[in-house]
């Protein structure tokens, strides 16, 4: 089956328009250059839209979907989303934990809660819808780990990704063959969303101390842009912002607190190198304050001494 690349305004409404006939109700932010809408994308259905798993290959340059409550009541659908990373890279958001997938990557994740996918430039996803009851039964007893990264790099994963491909292309498969193929495909995946809840724990840690990282260097290559904000970082990140703020609350600070502190310090630092030959409104607006009078409050409460006082100090 042959699948179309759609391009433009008009390419992304039908593509937004395929992705909700596969997938629910989802919210897509087309990438805008200049003013203009420059998304590329298309969409391919499974063969067999009857298959017990059914699905799509979802190709886009979209640097944001997300799934919302309203969406969820909206929508009456009861499966899980096994999603395969195909190309390309993303970070999937789901129960206040965040997942990075790399090519051949997978994750599961439920339809019935929100979600968030961030992508820098274009990404391949594939996306298996295998109904909740075939889940269930076959994990009862042991808590779904949902949002935690199946990898590429393991013998499972490989398997897991082989076998979520061939269900994906079964072409009108009858019905014992489909059921044996998802027996194999759940029990594979079985010890992989039912870890322990410590090593969860620490892979959950790990990646929140890689974004954070993250966050910090766009923000110490951002600090002279005075239009720097919690958006603009978690954009850049490919996480929330709210999410982006529990990273900075988990080091006990904000982001705010912290751009401010790192402007500061970098302030001081001009101030003492060649503070004698600029004035100090000037050393301010070089590291993103708009205000003067905010800055010399900050700057003393921060230093205990005004600007000029602090530029007038001898070395030592």
């Amino acid at each position: 089956m042959n699948t179309v690349m759609h391009t433009g305004p008009q390419g992304f409404e039908e593509w937004n328009h395929h992705l909700f006939t596969s997938c629910g109700t989802f919210h897509a932010e087309p990438p805008v250059e200049h003013g203009a809408v420059t998304f590329a994308g298309s969409i391919l259905p499974s063969p067999d839209v009857n298959s017990i798993c059914s699905g799509a290959r979802i190709v886009s340059n979209c640097r944001h979907v997300h799934r919302q409550h309203s969406d969820i009541r909206r929508d009456d659908r009861d499966f899980y989303y096994l999603v395969m990373q195909m190309k390309g890279s993303g970070v999937m958001c789901q129960e206040d934990g965040q997942t990075v997938l790399k090519p051949n990557d997978l994750v599961l994740l439920d339809v019935n809660k929100p979600c968030d996918f961030y992508f820098t430039g274009l990404s391949d996803q594939l996306s298996l819808t295998i109904p909740r009851r075939h889940i269930e039964s076959r994990f009862r007893h042991r808590e779904i780990l949902l949002n935690h990264r199946i990898g590429a790099d393991s013998r499972l994963g490989t398997l897991i990704g082989m076998l979520a491909q061939q269900l994906f292309d079964l072409e009108a498969a009858d019905a014992d063959e489909s059921e044996a193929m998802l027996d194999a495909l759940l029990a594979l995946m079985r010890p992989s969303v039912s870890e322990s809840p410590t090593l969860t724990c620490a892979y959950q840690q790990q990646t929140q101390v890689f974004m954070l990282q993250k966050a910090k260097v766009c923000i110490e290559a951002q600090l002279m842009n005075n239009a720097l904000s919690p958006a603009m970082v978690a954009d850049r990140v490919g996480t929330s912002v709210r999410n982006l703020h529990r990273l900075f609350a988990n080091g006990d600070t904000t982001i705010g607190r912290y751009i401010l502190e790192r402007r500061l310090e970098q302030c001081a630092e001009n101030l003492k190198r060649d503070g004698a030959y600029e004035k100090v409104s000037s050393v301010a607006y070089n590291w993103g304050f708009n205000d003067v009078s905010h800055f010399s409050r900050s700057f003393k409460a921060r230093f205990g001494v005004s600007p000029r006082e602090f530029r007038q100090q001898k070395p030592g």
